[in-house]
């Protein structure tokens, strides 16, 4: 009887000690503010420190954890963190992965308030069910960069802004020039798609959509047959097309404006040869944008700190920094009104972003859509591949290729 009392006594010791572990454990815890970024070491580093430290003035009992990860392990890490139900509090992710959590439930909502300092542009593209799951970072816009003194050699001077402009110049730049008029990269995820919705290309769904897909994928057939573009165009990935443009082996690259400073300290010469134009477009006239944005997951411990730290680095002041620091492009619409970014000089590093935050207020918002955006990028990419690697493929097959194309996204959008 003693020894059953005794047993009794230490299971309810034990159990009370648990208790206390646990929640001594969870107290700590909610004073520890965690925020995950994406590779902004040490370029971003002067300005995110910056602003942890402006936050513990404000939250001295706080401890602030930044954990700044690589690219290729943001998604894996994030998705055990937001499974394991101990997520960070903050998490600067892209929209693509974003939108699945926002899916699958696992993120909190931001307000209208919270989402009205953005551009609608931007902020459009983080609505899910009419809320919003996540604020918009910051943008990059990708902008033409060609090699002005041998374009002009050529008797041209105005350079393409389209696609087929760029198609119809193609021959004789080659001619003229000998090496590649244009230096793209068709496979590298959803390269292909953003080209395909520059012609109001989303759905599928009709004959209208059907025809230009073919005009396109034809476009890109004759380029590729007639090595005005490489054979490497459906393997390259983006810094191996801004080496391409580097060595001289191409006339037009289309890059964001943080390539301008590698082509600078590689290629000297080259970038004194150079001039910026506007990203190449469709018959939309419409340019794509690549955002990057902040998240809250659904179990974080601090969701109140984890909004105002948000509201924080997406501010006004804390976006020209960002810029300035970085060359990335504001999303507050206020931000985008200092004199900064409307300092249009004949720099290069100025022109690039002159021209992009005039293509940010030109974007087009409409894709493919939220749901298997994978399968659908993979089904366009292998499209790409089946017509492009086909030497003697004729209009009728293309148009086959595509019509078999438009049948599986119509099934991935279901």
């Amino acid at each position: 009887m003693v020894k059953k009392f005794l047993f009794i006594i230490i299971l309810i010791v034990f159990i009370c000690g648990i208790f206390l572990f646990y929640k001594s454990e969870g107290k700590k815890n909610t004073n520890e503010f965690t925020i995950w970024t994406i590779q902004l070491k040490p370029v971003a580093q002067e300005i995110i420190e910056e602003n942890i430290s402006f936050f513990k003035q404000i939250h001295p009992g706080i401890k602030v954890i930044w954990v700044d990860i690589p690219i290729a392990e943001a998604q894996k890490r994030t998705l055990a963190a937001v499974l394991g139900g101990n997520p960070p509090d903050l998490i600067n992710l892209n929209p693509d992965f974003s939108v699945i959590l926002a899916q699958r439930g696992a993120l909190d909502y931001f307000s209208e308030e919270e989402g009205g300092k953005f551009i609608p542009s931007a902020l459009s593209h983080f609505r899910y069910n009419n809320k919003i799951f996540a604020l918009p970072f910051y943008a990059t816009s990708s902008i033409t960069l060609y090699n002005k003194k041998l374009f002009e050699s050529c008797g041209y001077k105005n350079p393409p802004q389209t696609y087929e402009e760029l198609a119809s110049m193609a021959p004789n730049l080659k001619n003229c020039t000998g090496i590649y008029p244009l230096a793209i990269n068709l496979n590298e995820n959803d390269s292909l798609a953003k080209i395909l919705n520059k012609y109001n290309i989303n759905t599928f769904e009709n004959d209208e959509e059907m025809q230009k897909a073919i005009f396109v994928y034809s476009l890109f057939n004759n380029l590729y047959k007639q090595n005005l573009i490489s054979k490497d165009t459906l393997t390259i990935n983006h810094r191996e097309m801004a080496e391409k443009y580097m060595s001289g082996n191409a006339l037009f690259v289309v890059l964001g404006s943080n390539f301008l400073n590698m082509v600078k300290e590689n290629a000297p010469q080259i970038y004194n040869s150079s001039d910026i134009s506007t990203q190449l477009t469709g018959s939309n006239g419409k340019y794509d944008i690549a955002l990057m944005n902040l998240v809250i997951p659904k179990h974080a411990k601090n969701k109140a700190l984890a909004h105002e730290f948000a509201n924080l680095l997406t501010g006004e002041d804390t976006q020209i920094k960002l810029a300035k620091l970085t060359n990335v492009i504001p999303v507050n619409k206020e931000a985008l009104k200092n004199e900064y970014f409307n300092n249009c000089t004949s720099d290069l590093t100025a022109k690039a972003r002159c021209e992009s935050i005039k293509q940010l207020q030109n974007s087009d918002n409409k894709d493919f859509g939220i749901k298997n955006k994978k399968e659908i990028n993979d089904s366009i990419n292998k499209t790409a591949e089946t017509i492009l690697l086909n030497n003697t493929i004729t209009k009728k097959q293309i148009e086959k290729e595509v019509r078999k194309l438009a049948n599986q996204i119509k099934t991935f959008r279901q």
